[in-house]
């Protein structure tokens, strides 16, 4: 963000009328960021989990409707 707000007098200035140099500028402004680190931020972490576990429960392989009569007479898929 410090990067590109140092770069908005130029983004201004610039405007939409020079296609070569917004280009130019463009690639200049992309290798900037690029040399920026983020800074060590203790305690920050993201673990790498599956949030979503699978459910107990089988593949609805016919229409609700379906399943919902058969559920009603009693027959097992068994």
């Amino acid at each position: 963000m410090q990067t590109l707000e140092a770069f908005q007098p130029l983004i201004t200035q610039i405007g939409p009328r020079n296609r070569s140099r917004r280009s130019h500028f463009y690639q200049e402004l992309l290798d900037a960021i690029a040399t920026h680190r983020v800074a060590d931020r203790p305690d920050r972490f993201e673990p790498r989990r599956k949030k979503k576990r699978k459910a107990p429960y089988d593949l609805l392989m016919k229409s609700r409707a379906e399943t919902k009569l058969d559920i009603l007479k009693g027959v097992s898929k068994n």
